[in-house]
């Protein structure tokens, strides 16, 4: 009977650390029923919706630079103004949450009705945390000047969770 020694566990462990680390987030499964962006509208229950939610939405993609990422990339997912009139909060002031906590308040000017996208995907890949994800309110910074301001970059959160009615 064979019994691996130590150097062999160890080495065997080291090399599936290694697969790991190498290959992308976008690789491992995705449970579309996970629940990744929840809708506070001023009155009334919480909508959540998961990925599949989302993803059954009309769908807009562009290609644009931004300022946190490296070169151009494709972006696609559902305008923010879709997603919005879903809890009844379209024409108003939101607050958009992050991850990490981070808020951003998204004044009615910063809405329009095609831009910005609740990101989705990058390239045609759903992207993980690492990646600024899985969700990200993303402009086409590229295609107008007036997407390449500061409040519109401060507007751009990204690792988006949660989005609520703004308190004055």
């Amino acid at each position: 009977m064979y019994f691996p020694s130590i150097l062999d566990r160890l080495s065997l462990w080291l090399a599936f650390i290694a697969i790991s680390l190498s290959t992308p987030a976008a690789v491992f499964a995705q449970d579309p029923s996970e629940i990744l962006l929840e809708l506070v509208p001023e009155a009334g229950a919480s909508i959540q919706l998961s990925r599949a939610d989302l993803e059954s939405m009309p769908q807009v993609e562009f290609e644009t630079t931004t300022e946190w990422t490296k070169g151009s990339a494709r972006y696609s997912g559902p305008r923010l103004s879709d997603v919005l009139a879903k809890a009844g909060l379209q024409g108003t002031a939101i607050e958009a949450t992050a991850q990490n906590d981070y808020k951003v308040t998204l004044t009615p000017d910063l809405v329009g009705p095609d831009y910005p996208i609740i990101a989705l995907r990058i390239d045609d890949e759903p992207f993980g945390l690492r990646e600024l994800g899985p969700l990200w309110i993303v402009y086409p910074y590229d295609s107008q000047a007036v997407y390449r301001t500061e409040k519109i970059f401060a507007a751009s959160i990204w690792q988006l969770k949660r989005i609520t009615s703004a308190k004055d």
